[in-house]
């Protein structure tokens, strides 16, 4: 039962990090803007969601929280000691 759910842990975790990747491009936007004769040259504008960066960041705290408990009952021999 534990290594079992040690791997589901793990699972979910990698499944985190694909959403957490997701929220971060989702937050992230570049915006290409054309040369103006004679005024400006052409450059690009980068605009950051930080609602979604944060998302991004949670979701990465928890798959690492996700990713440490799985190794620990996939490595664990059996029952912890009780008193």
């Amino acid at each position: 039962m534990t290594k079992s759910l040690g791997w589901a842990e793990l699972v979910l975790a990698l499944l985190a990090v694909i959403g957490a990747v997701a929220c971060w491009n989702a937050g992230v936007r570049t915006t290409e803007f054309p040369a103006v004769p004679d005024v400006s040259p052409a450059y690009s504008g980068t605009f950051y969601s930080g609602s979604w960066i944060a998302l991004a960041a949670l979701v990465v705290t928890v798959a690492l929280l996700l990713m440490v408990d799985g190794v620990r009952r996939l490595l664990s021999t059996g029952a912890p000691p009780t008193g």
